[in-house]
């Protein structure tokens, strides 16, 4: 399992592409282009009804990605082993028994800030605290990309967020090539040590 901190990022590969922040020479966050948010946007697993990912995902631990996922989850009576949201949908605020909905079932989450088009370490670090413990993730900003880190650090953990116009992404152990999207990461100057692939 990966454990990324600030102690820790000396020993990560740096790159040198212009779309990279860093901080005293070591990459900590990256900027998607228009190129790598089309590959982004592509199915990290099996597209499939939600009530179908339900069913499939048995009582397995669900790390559910997107205010309508958690929601959905919620009214089924069935509560995320992990929850992020933005409270929002589209871009849209969500609906007023959305928010309450999850607020209710999740009154201490965690918050972040994550600006729209960007992939960072601190996603991956707290991935993977939630992957080890559970609770709720707030995102002041875009939840969307958050599928990733999650996908790439779970273990036994079974991945859901939402398609729009078109269902759910089911992700498990197997149903997807780790090191595809580790690949992405690369590309996007974010690269860690072999041993956490």
């Amino acid at each position: 399992m990966i454990m990324v901190s600030l102690e820790s990022c000396p020993a990560f590969f740096l790159a040198s592409a212009p779309f990279l922040k860093s901080v005293c020479g070591v990459i900590l966050m990256a900027l998607i282009d228009a190129d790598l948010r089309e590959m982004l946007k592509k199915p990290l697993g099996k597209i499939i009804p939600f009530e179908e990912a339900l069913a499939r995902a048995g009582r397995g631990r669900i790390i559910a990605v997107g205010d309508e996922v958690v929601y959905n989850m919620l009214k089924a009576g069935s509560r995320p082993f992990v929850a992020v949201f933005d409270f929002s949908t589209l871009r849209k605020p969500v609906a007023k028994d959305i928010k309450e909905k999850i607020e209710e079932n999740y009154p201490d989450y965690r918050k972040i800030a994550k600006p729209a088009g960007e992939v960072s370490v601190e996603m991956f670090e707290v991935a993977q605290e939630l992957i080890k413990r559970g609770g709720a993730l707030f995102v002041d900003g875009e939840e969307d990309l958050f599928a990733l880190p999650f996908a790439l650090l779970a273990e036994k953990e079974i991945v859901l967020y939402g398609q729009p116009g078109l269902g759910c992404v089911f992700v498990e152990k197997g149903s997807f090539r780790k090191e595809e999207y580790w690949k992405i990461i690369e590309k996007l100057g974010l690269r860690f040590p072999h041993a956490v692939k």
